[in-house]
Formats: C-alpha cells, structure tokens, sequence
C-alpha cells in the first residue's frame, strides 16, 4: 500500500530484488495499468493526499520481487525504504534471517517480539501474547516436536507462504486469540519425505490418488520390495487455510490418498490360478515414514508330513514298491496360495521318486489342504522324506509367506522282498520251458507226419 499526505503529484519509485528485473511487471493501481520494467521504475498515483494498494502481476512462472520504495512527490529528494515495511498482502518476505534458534529442549516467550530470524525445534515451543515478525515459517523439525501459541500472538511477514512449518505428527496448538499473516499466507503445512511403500514382492505396481498436486501417481517396487513415493521428495499432507481466505470452505485440508493395487503377481497367484493381485486391493494411506504392505497375502506352514499305509502310519516297505505319503499345510493368510513341494530322501539327499513330481494344491485364507503323493527308494535301509514349500522367486525374502521344509514324522525300514517268493518263481520258469520244449516237438512231430504223407 503507498501513502502519501502531499498534495502534489505522487509517484511511487520501486526496484527488484538484486539479480531480477522489473521485465514484464503490471502496476494496477485504482482503474490505470502501468507496464514496467528494467531495474527501477515508478508508478504515477496522481495528485495527493494518496492512500491507494498497488497491485503487481507478474509473467507466467517468474516471481515478482521488491527490494525497496520510495514514495515521494516531485521535486522531492528519494528516500528508499525496505519494501517489506510497507503494508503488503500475498507477498513473502525475502532475505537471509538475522539470528537463528535451533531448539532441542523448550522455549517459551511470553509477550516478546520476536523479529527478522528463523526458529526451528525438535522439542517444544510455547508462545503467548507476542508478536512474531519476519520469523515465519516457524520450524517443527521432527515428529516429535511441538508449538502452543495462545493469547494475542500474531505472525506477520512469514518468509514462505505459511507460518507454521511441521512434520506430518508433529503438534501443533493454535488458539483462538491467534492471528496468521493471513491472505495467501497458511498457518501451517504439514510435510512428510522420504515415505516408503514395502511390500513383500519385487515389481509390485500400484496407483495414488488424492494427493496434494498430483491427480495420479503410479509406480512399483524395487528389488528390495521398497517404492518410494515420489522418489522420496517432500510433499504438502496438510494445509490449515488463512482465516481470511475466500477459496477453500474447510478450515484445514488434510491428504486423504488411497493406494490401489494393480498388479501384485507371484509364482503363488499367476493369473491362470483364479486368485486375485496380493495386497488387498485398496487402503489408505497413512502419514507414515514407511508403510508396510501385509494385508491380502498368504502365511503358510507345515501340520504334518506323514507316510501313510493300510492300517495308518507306514514303518516297513518293499524296495520298489510305492507308498502313500499325505502332507497337511496351514494357510493363516488373508489370500489364497497355488503351491508345490520338491522333497528329497533324508539319507541321501537325493530328489526323491515321487509322483507327481511336484505334488500341488491351492489352499484359500484360513484354511488347510491336503497334498497326497507316492514315493518309492531303491536301496534298503531306514529312510524318510523331507519336503519343502517352493516360494515364489519374486519375494523379497524368502519366508516372507511362510513355508519350509519338513521331515516325516516316520520312518520307513525299506526291505528286499522275501527269498522265498522268489523261489517259487524258479519252478515256475522251469515248468513254462519243459511246457514249452514238449509243445515245440508236438509241433515238429506233426509237421513232419505231414511231409511224409504228401511224399507218398
């Protein structure tokens, strides 16, 4: 605002800040425009006594900036003053702070002026009755950290455009006799960086809406499972508004995102399974430094891996011959899980002789399955079978789903069959060549009958 009590032709000279022009400015004051630009010019206000706002706009993405004013009338000798001492509105005060209060424990000040410096604490400040000037924003450097400002404080000139600058769970206690900087200037936003997305799975893909300046945001998991948000940059999760603002009709706007998951595949759930994306669809996402993903997976582990005969659990087998083994497996997850078993006989570690090669089954959420299977060795001896739970080479961590390896809970003696079966095969054999041997001569004998007959 320029003021002016003379009577005579006012003009109000201004210059930029040192490194910016005036290039491509508009001066609106009452119903005149005045394009301005180099490093100095003025506005003609006309004759006197002047009390009028000057409005500035500025080109498309560049700043305006004023270093200092003068108001005079003509013929009068200029007298520069700081810009940021006239009466201004939507704009920030520019420049380096000429103290600085770092805080780890407590402050408190109490009907105090506090001006032109910056404050920030990872404890706590409390603020009555005092007048804060070119110190905003006030710095809330953890989570942890806290303000309480109460009686007539009063914030003006905040260097950014808000006050008030906190993490996303820091405290922060506005009374009520509490006054902003006001127009485009908040009372405060909340920050958060470096927020993470970890999931169990590498390359899991997912969607953001409802955050701050992005409609949409998309992206996936690394090889450590990890995505993060924006690349880790810092961003608004909150904005308490001015209190003399005109174009929000919420006092405090507060990031409510939800994260969609697109594709969440594993060796556990392809598409052919039937079973849906891991991850549990949709859920909100917290203010959080890392947000964990656990929800709509599987957690898998053994009940039982048995050999099985006629009469219940095997201890004795031919060699050769096949058996019946029956693995019991828990899924206390929150998703279904297609799965298989590679298992290896435990006194050789060898890949057992198993059909089918890889026993499977899909086990849903809260439930168990059975897995049935046949297995045979070659070579006498006490033997059992060790199987193990394949996870899905997407995981981060192996075990991230459950699973292991588990020995039978019996072991099996494998025998040769008895001699004495096999020594009724020997008369067996004998009897078939005698049998054999007589009908060839019956043959024979009858072949020949037959040539002498048509010889005669």
């Amino acid at each position: 605002m320029a003021s002016s009590s003379s009577n005579q032709n006012v003009r109000m000279y201004v210059r930029p800040i040192q490194g910016f022009t005036l290039d491509g400015v508009v001066a609106h004051f009452g119903d005149d425009t005045k394009e301005l630009s180099g490093e100095e010019d003025f506005i003609p206000l006309g004759n006197g006594p002047v009390d009028t706002w000057v409005g500035l706009t500025g080109p498309l993405c560049h700043p305006i900036s004023l270093s200092e004013i003068s108001v005079e009338k003509a013929g009068q000798e200029r007298v520069w003053s700081d810009a940021a001492d006239f009466p201004h509105r939507n704009m920030m005060v520019y420049g380096e702070p000429g103290f600085t209060i770092e805080i780890d424990g407590s402050m408190g000040a109490n009907a105090s002026s506090l001006f032109g410096g910056h404050i920030s604490t990872s404890g706590s400040i409390h603020i009555n009755d005092s007048s804060i000037d070119r110190v905003g924003p006030i710095t809330l450097a953890s989570d942890d950290a806290e303000i309480h400002l109460g009686g007539n404080t009063q914030f003006t000139n905040s260097t950014d455009d808000h006050d008030i600058r906190a993490r996303a769970h820091s405290s922060i206690v506005w009374g009520d006799d509490v006054s902003g900087s006001g127009g485009l200037t908040d009372k405060w936003e909340r920050r958060i960086s470096d927020q993470s997305l970890s999931f169990d799975a590498m390359f899991v893909k997912f969607d953001i809406t409802g955050m701050y300046k992005f409609p949409s945001y998309s992206n996936f998991s690394n090889e450590m499972g990890v995505s993060f948000i924006d690349g880790g940059r810092e961003r608004v999760v909150e904005i308490a508004w001015s209190e003399d603002n005109t174009w929000e009709e919420n006092p405090i706007w507060s990031e409510q995102a939800i994260v969609t998951i697109t594709d969440y595949r594993t060796a556990w759930n392809p598409e052919e399974s039937g079973i849906g994306d891991y991850g549990g669809g949709q859920f909100e996402l917290t203010w959080d430094s890392e947000v964990v993903v656990e929800s709509g997976t599987p957690m898998v582990s053994w009940v039982s891996l048995v050999v099985m005969g006629e009469e219940g659990e095997l201890s004795e087998a031919t060699v050769g011959d096949s058996v019946n083994v029956e693995g019991v497996i828990l899924n206390s997850g929150s998703a279904a899980a297609s799965l298989a078993l590679n298992c290896e006989d435990v006194s050789t570690n060898a890949t057992s002789q198993i059909s089918p090669s890889f026993p499977n089954t899909v086990i849903g959420p809260g439930e168990q399955a059975e897995i049935s299977f046949s297995w045979r060795v070659s070579v006498p001896g006490d033997d059992s079978i060790s199987c193990r739970i394949l996870t899905p080479t997407q995981l981060v961590d192996e075990f991230a789903f459950g699973g292991g390896q588990r020995d039978s809970q019996n072991i099996v003696n494998w025998v040769i069959a008895d001699v004495d079966d096999e020594a009724t095969i020997i008369p067996a054999l004998i009897a078939l060549v005698i049998a054999t041997s007589a009908g060839g001569y019956l043959l024979l004998s009858i072949y020949n009958g037959r040539e002498e007959d048509l010889g005669e």
